[in-house]
């Protein structure tokens, strides 16, 4: 397994929390910018880069969520930017979906609707 795959982003972890949060929300804008243009060559870079930065921010706010250090302000950015990269998620699913079903049919693991009309 390639443990580069996984390292935060570089000076990510020298980033204030401010500064992180502020990354992790351009990542997020960048992912669903990709989304709405259906963007197949940069999704997949874009939701790995995302998911180390996420990663990373975790790591450093969770300490300081835990003691009660961390401000309103970011606890509502940081619920903002769960809600966004969820529904990102779900895009990304909606996204995958005809794909999924197209490789299906074609593996035999289901039938799709015109053999189905015709073996009927």
């Amino acid at each position: 397994m390639n443990s580069s795959r996984h390292t935060p982003p570089p000076a990510a972890n020298a980033l204030s929390p401010e500064a992180l949060m502020g990354r992790l929300e351009r990542e997020i804008a960048l992912l669903e910018h990709a989304l709405r243009l259906q963007d197949h060559v940069r999704i997949e870079p874009q939701a790995r880069r995302l998911h180390e930065l996420l990663a990373c921010t975790m790591d450093t706010l969770t300490p300081a969520a835990r003691q009660g250090r961390l401000s309103t302000a970011m606890r509502d950015r940081l619920s903002q930017a769960s809600g966004r990269v969820r529904e990102a998620l779900a895009r990304l699913q909606r996204s995958r979906a005809p794909v999924d079903r197209a490789v299906a049919v074609l593996a035999g693991e289901e039938q799709d609707p015109v053999r189905r009309s015709y073996s009927a």
